[in-house]
């Protein structure tokens, strides 16, 4: 079995960052929803499944390779920092300064997210087709062109007056040329 390229180490990495963060967001967050006991808990645990939920969304645009992955990614980022930040000071289980590092340490994992999915995006290129000459047309001058149609509409001209329609229809021209 050969070694894998990069972009799919890459890629496995990130889906294996976006698949736990998404697994404990969800799982924490009904957890802490459930045992909240004030609006800054249930805030948090908001905070948890949003992230959770956007872990998720996250990873089907990055596997579908479509173009609001990276705003995802960065969405679900900002989420996540915000609410790591928030979490263990709202529990109660640490200082405000301490929330600061952990928010750090969420930073730092989204920046290595963002920065796996930057260098994995694969461009779709077409084949190149062995170049053909391209079908040069002449190009006519705008005045030639409008005197070639000016001439042709003097012929049609000529060719209804060489019908000559007589009657009623019959168009009277004041000067013929």
């Amino acid at each position: 079995m050969g070694r894998l390229p990069w972009a799919d180490l890459r890629l496995a990495l990130l889906t294996s960052i976006l698949v736990l963060a998404g697994y404990i967001g969800v799982v924490e967050g009904f957890n802490a929803a459930h045992s909240a006991r004030n609006l800054a808990e249930t805030a948090t645990a908001i905070g948890q499944l949003g992230y959770g939920i956007l872990a998720s969304i996250a990873l089907a645009t990055i596997l579908r390779r479509h173009r609001f992955a990276r705003p995802m990614l960065e969405f679900w980022g900002a989420i996540f920092v915000a609410t790591s930040i928030l979490a263990p000071v709202v529990a109660g289980e640490a200082t405000v300064l301490k929330g600061v590092a952990t928010g750090g340490a969420a930073a730092a994992l989204v920046a290595l997210s963002i920065w796996l999915w930057s260098d994995n995006r694969i461009v779709v290129r077409q084949q190149l087709k062995p170049a053909q000459p391209a079908k040069a047309e002449p190009t006519v001058p705008v005045m030639d062109r409008w005197d070639r149609e000016l001439a042709e509409l003097r012929e049609k001209m000529k060719a209804m007056d060489a019908r000559h329609i007589s009657g009623p229809q019959q168009i009277p021209r004041a000067n013929p040329a």
